[in-house]
C-alpha cells in the first residue's frame, strides 16, 4: 500500500502534476470523451475503472498525445499541452509534446516492444536516442532495472522468446528507464494468463511504495482497492464518480457504479 500518500488527504496534497479540464475527444461521430475533469497529484496512484468502451484507454492516449483531443485543457508539470481560448483550440508544438511524453511514458496492454531488438536494446533506446544520455550509463541502469523486475538473465533475449508476463515486466522497466514523472498504465495485466498477473502487480505495488506517480486503467478491482489513493469511475465518456477506495468500493456514490461493482461480485 502506498501508505505515505494515503496518509495525506487528497485535496490537501500539493498542486497536481497533471490537470485535465473539460476534455473532449471524437472519433468521427463517436463522442468518446465528453468533458473529462481530472487531477493527478505527485506521489499518488490514481486508478481509472469502468466498463469496456467507456473511454478509459482513450483518455490515457489523449493525455500522452498518442491521440489529439478535440477540445479542453491538459496541463502537465505546470505547462499547457492543449487549451481552448476564445473558441479556438490550440495544441502545443510537437517538441513540447515529445518532451511531455518522455516524462509520462505509457505501459500498454499489448507490450509494444521492438520485436527486432533485444531486451536490453529496448530499454536503452529511449535514454540514448531520445534523451541523448551516454550509452554506457544507459546500459548500466538498464541492467539494474532488469534485475529489479526479475529479468537480469534475459538482457540478450528477443521479445518473441519471452512470456507475456516477462514482456510486460520489460515494458515497465523500459518506462522507468526514461526517469518518468508520471507512468501511465493501460490495463497492464489484461493480455496475461492468470498465473502471470501477480508478478506484474507486485512490481506496480513496489513502485507505489517508492512514491511513484501512476495513473492506471484496470479491471483488477481488488488491486485498485488496496493500492489507490483515488479511484475514478469512467462511463460513457465522463468521470461519473471519484473518491477514495473506501468511498468508491464500500459505498458507491452512483447507481451506475453500484451496478458495475455488482458485475464483479456476481
Amino acid at each position: 500500500m502506498n501508505s505515505s500518500a494515503r496518509d495525506t488527504p487528497y485535496e490537501a496534497a500539493p498542486d497536481p502534476l497533471l490537470e485535465i479540464r473539460a476534455l473532449h475527444k471524437h472519433y468521427g461521430v463517436n463522442h468518446v470523451l465528453r468533458g473529462i475533469d481530472l487531477k493527478v497529484r505527485a506521489g499518488q496512484v490514481d486508478f481509472l475503472i469502468g466498463p469496456s468502451g467507456g473511454g478509459k484507454s482513450s483518455l490515457l492516449r489523449c493525455i500522452n498525445f498518442l491521440e489529439t483531443p478535440n477540445n479542453g485543457e491538459i496541463r502537465f508539470l505546470g505547462q499547457q499541452l492543449c487549451h481552448e481560448n476564445g473558441g479556438v483550440f490550440t495544441v502545443a508544438h510537437e517538441h513540447q509534446l515529445r518532451d511531455a511524453r518522455r516524462q509520462m511514458p505509457m505501459v500498454f496492454q499489448s507490450f509494444n516492444l521492438f520485436s527486432h531488438r533485444t531486451v536490453i536494446e529496448n530499454l536503452i533506446e529511449g535514454p540514448v536516442v531520445v534523451q541523448r544520455r551516454p550509452r554506457a550509463d544507459a546500459l548500466e541502469e538498464a541492467h539494474q532495472l532488469l534485475a529489479r523486475v526479475g529479468l537480469a538473465n534475459k538482457h540478450d533475449a528477443y521479445p518473441a522468446e519471452l512470456s507475456g508476463g516477462q514482456k510486460q515486466r520489460v515494458a515497465i522497466a523500459r518506462a522507468l528507464a526514461m526517469h518518468p514523472r508520471l507512468v501511465l498504465f493501460d490495463e497492464p495485466t489484461s493480455a496475461l494468463d492468470p498465473e502471470l498477473v501477480s508478478g506484474v502487480l507486485d512490481i506496480i505495488r513496489s513502485l507505489a511504495e517508492e512514491g511513484r506517480t501512476m495513473l492506471i486503467v484496470t479491471h483488477e478491482m481488488s488491486f485498485a482497492r488496496r493500492l489507490a489513493n483515488r479511484v475514478h469511475f469512467v462511463c460513457d465518456g465522463v468521470i461519473e464518480a471519484s473518491g477514495s477506495p473506501e468511498e468508491m468500493f464500500d459505498d458507491p456514490p452512483s447507481e451506475r457504479l453500484r451496478a458495475f461493482m455488482r458485475s464483479f461480485n456476481a
